[in-house]
């Protein structure tokens, strides 16, 4: 795309494509060549110049930067040692410091869930002790 012979319209036209298409700026712009300088400078001499359509345009999605790590759940797994588990055992009780909500007990495997569980961490842990439950 020669950005150069662009008509304003086209700017604006290739503004609102972006914004309307789901991803982020950073994606879009990086899939249709167009650098991320220019495309704000677009927006912002759009704005400058009280263009009428100014407030059409979407706000862009939220995004992190492409070259920082994304948040990881962290979710505290307690490591009950090997023996009889029993119900009310002060060593059990020792290691329930979460509040649980369910807890699927099956030989020596206790695993309590509480109500922010995110499902596909349960999936995981669940295939990951497919052989012990």
């Amino acid at each position: 795309m020669n950005i150069r012979n662009l008509t304003p319209q086209d700017r604006f036209d290739l503004i609102m494509e972006c914004r309307s298409s789901g991803l982020t700026d950073y994606q879009w712009l990086k899939e249709n060549g167009v650098s991320r300088s220019t495309f704000y400078y677009w927006i912002s001499q759009f704005r400058k110049n009280g263009h009428p359509n100014i407030d059409e345009i979407p706000k862009p999605l939220k995004q992190s930067s492409p070259h920082r790590a994304q948040p990881q759940e962290v979710v505290k797994i307690n490591v009950v040692p090997d023996g009889p588990l029993e119900r009310n055992a002060p060593m059990q009780r020792a290691y329930s410091n979460i509040d649980s909500v369910m807890e699927i007990i099956s030989g020596n495997t206790v695993i309590r869930l509480s109500n922010g569980t995110d499902p596909c961490l349960l999936e995981t842990v669940l295939r990951s002790l497919g052989g012990v439950i």
